[in-house]
């Protein structure tokens, strides 16, 4: 009876926290909304099969249902209300995956093709175009790609976009993951139109001279002829990164100095976000009303905030159509936008409600971004940072106090807040580089200051001047500041221990250190502390990553080979392409290594791996009688002979043909093969079918 006594007691003080929790968080319990939208975006692209096109909508009408059933219950309002959210994902998922849809290259071909150039980009290799296929070789129209990308020769000139062209070169789908469980490319060239990627074998014709692209080629010309402006004025990196910064253009930005910002931990710069829209917005609403507080009758009589923030969010759309549009950028966008109507409407515009409206608003137009690291990063660095804020510790200035205490408390505020989006962050990065920058926090607090105060404003001075021909004047004095953040990112890389190198985890992990940060953040209770553990747990398992590394990794169609052994990797290829950079990023190594290499000849290559046994890669039938006779991993694209029982695992073209990365584990066992066309499936982008295994003995 007593123990009775005591189980009802506790029920009944669960049950009244339960309802102080519901009380507490009833306001805020809407922010879920956007989470169980990524959710069902998730989960659609996580199916290993396309779902009929009518899945999406019946489950918003059975969430719908169970919505109205039980809608006089909080905890079932939250429960269907997510299911409903998750639902609408899942459908807005679907119908982009529909719009998008075009025709993918299914096979390899050399010939010429011929359309309308949407944009050019400079890489170490030359110059890429983006064009809009009208024509590529004898293929019908119905199966030509929407859209190639293709990298012109380094002698050939640039072509204008909006001008039609015709190249001559090899073209191919666009390339699977380079291991089961990497980044999707193919995936996210889908969703941005690309069928095809290749190179030219000779240099462009130009067809005729297109209607300039429309809005866009304009734009884009746009875009073009300041970035070269901007690199007149300021040679070398200074004027790439300045050009970055404006424009959008990180083009010229040498390998060096983007990898030394990386493992500064200042690569965020890179990229036009949050930091760049608030201040580029910020310094024209500063500007417009200390121009219209000149006459005392405007100061008095007219709404110079109002004014003021209509004129910054005018200079910010431009700013983001300028630029490009990138998924930082439309964020930062978001939310300066609804900053600014809140200066207009006398409405508090800092709140977590509006990152909630921000990421609801992307992810509707497109739920692709949510796969991406720049939209993960971003969201994961605002979020903690306004969690923080609404806290109230760092709600305007000091009440007393002189200048220094004030110029103190400034700098920990900064501090604070380069800590807070650092740790926020830190999950994101391992998960999708594997890399931390263990020395962010001090770099940040000298290059954010240098950014607000110093280089932003000149450079909206630039952009200002453009038009009269004087951007120099103040191109000048922001190539000082960049110059000071390059040689910040150089300086810091070369510390010891500047970054911290891990192999790569499952996914789950990021999805656990994911859902408990936004526990923390998004409620306001006590309650949401019981996330603290999941996110310091997941956040060691990335840090320590006790997962091994694939001891076998095959690339698409069998091309190249790797073994990790002895924490390092051997390859049948003396050159160190993207394929190699990825696998050893993966496994924690350093990506400058050079590793190991089989032993070949020209007719394959052998390498004898502890644990493993002897891994062959044959190249010509002379030798594949004697590689089946000795070797216990045999790959080769050509014809196994029914005789070949030796190897206890063949990868022959069966296996490789259909394409795809293929990743081998060892375990005292049986080894366990996994193919990334299994991990990816049937899906719109994938364009594969017929799936055969490995034969094993």
């Amino acid at each position: 009876m007593r123990d009775w006594t005591k189980s009802r007691t506790r029920l009944v003080a669960a049950a009244a926290g339960l309802a102080r929790f519901q009380e507490a968080e009833r306001e805020r319990a809407g922010l879920w909304l956007p989470v169980g939208f990524a959710a069902g975006i998730l989960i659609y692209f996580d199916l290993p099969f396309e779902p009929p096109l009518w899945t999406g909508p019946g489950a918003i009408l059975i969430s719908a249902f169970a919505l109205l059933v039980g809608r006089r219950r909080w905890g079932s309002v939250f429960s269907a209300g997510l299911l409903l959210a998750g639902a609408a994902g899942f459908s807005a998922a679907q119908f982009r995956t529909m719009n998008v849809a075009a025709p993918v290259l299914e096979r390899s071909v050399t010939a010429a093709v011929a359309g309308m150039v949407e944009a050019v980009r400079m890489t170490p290799r030359g110059r890429r175009v983006i064009l809009r296929v009208e024509s590529l070789g004898r293929l019908p129209a119905e199966t030509l790609p929407g859209r190639a990308r293709i990298l012109l020769l380094k002698r050939d000139t640039a072509p204008a976009p909006g001008n039609r062209i015709r190249v001559f070169g090899r073209f191919r789908p666009p390339p699977p993951p380079v291991t089961p469980y990497a980044y999707d490319f193919q995936r996210a060239l889908f969703f941005d139109g690309i069928g095809a990627v290749g190179f030219a074998l000779a240099p462009h014709s130009a067809e005729a001279d297109g209607n300039g692209g429309g809005k866009a080629g304009t734009l884009e010309d746009l875009r073009q002829v300041l970035s070269e402006r901007i690199r007149a004025a300021l040679p070398g990196d200074t004027g790439a990164l300045a050009a970055a910064l404006l424009v959008g253009d990180r083009d010229w930005i040498s390998g060096s100095a983007e990898t030394a910002m990386r493992d500064a931990g200042i690569a965020h710069l890179l990229a036009i976000s949050g930091l760049h829209m608030g201040l580029v917005a910020g310094c024209v609403f500063g500007f417009v009303r200390l121009l219209l507080s000149i006459s005392a009758r405007t100061a008095l009589l007219w709404p110079t905030r109002a004014i003021a923030a209509v004129a910054a969010l005018s200079f910010a759309t431009f700013y983001l159509l300028l630029s490009g549009a990138a998924v930082p950028t439309l964020r930062a966008f978001v939310m300066t936008a609804i900053v600014l109507c809140g200066v207009v409407l006398g409405r508090r515009a800092i709140s977590m409600r509006l990152i909630a409206f921000a990421a609801l608003a992307i992810l509707l137009v497109r739920p692709d971004y949510l796969l991406s690291a720049s939209f993960q990063l971003s969201f994961a660095a605002v979020t903690a940072l306004v969690a923080v804020y609404e806290t109230g510790y760092w709600r305007g200035p000091p009440r007393s106090g002189g200048p220094f205490r004030k110029a103190v408390r400034h700098l920990l505020l900064l501090a604070l807040t380069s800590l807070v989006a650092s740790l926020a962050t830190l999950p994101v990065a391992l998960h999708h580089f594997q890399k931390a920058a263990l020395y962010g926090v001090a770099s940040n607090l000298l290059a954010v200051p240098a950014a607000g105060m110093w280089i932003m404003p000149w450079g909206v001075a630039a952009l200002v001047l453009m038009p009269l021909g004087w951007e120099s004047v103040a191109l000048v004095p922001m190539g000082w500041g960049l110059s000071l953040v390059l040689s910040l990112a150089a300086e810091i890389q070369s510390w010891p221990y500047a970054t911290h190198a891990v192999g790569a985890a499952p996914g789950w992990v990021a999805g656990l250190a994911a859902l408990s940060g936004l526990w923390l953040c998004l409620w306001r209770s006590r309650l949401r502390y019981l996330g603290a553990a999941p996110l310091i747990l997941a956040s060691i398992l990335l840090l320590v990553s006790p997962w091994p590394p694939p001891a076998l990794l095959i690339s698409d169609r069998g091309r190249l080979i790797g073994v990790h052994t002895d924490a390092e990797l051997a390859t049948n290829s003396g050159r160190s392409g993207f394929e190699t950079l990825v696998w050893r990023r993966r496994a924690g190594l350093p990506e400058n290594g050079r590793g190991r290499r089989f032993e070949c000849d020209p007719l394959g290559c052998v390498f004898e791996a502890a644990g493993i046994g002897t891994v062959t890669w044959s190249s010509s039938a002379q030798s594949l009688g004697d590689d089946c006779l000795k070797a216990d991993i045999l790959v080769t694209r050509i014809r196994v002979p029914k005789g070949c029982i030796r190897p206890r695992l063949i990868f022959g073209p069966r296996e490789l043909r259909p394409g795809g990365s293929i990743a081998v584990w060892f375990d005292g066992g049986a080894p366990e093969v996994v193919y990334s066309r299994d991990v990816r499936g049937d899906r719109p982008w994938t364009g594969r079918r017929v799936f055969p295994k490995a034969k094993k003995d």
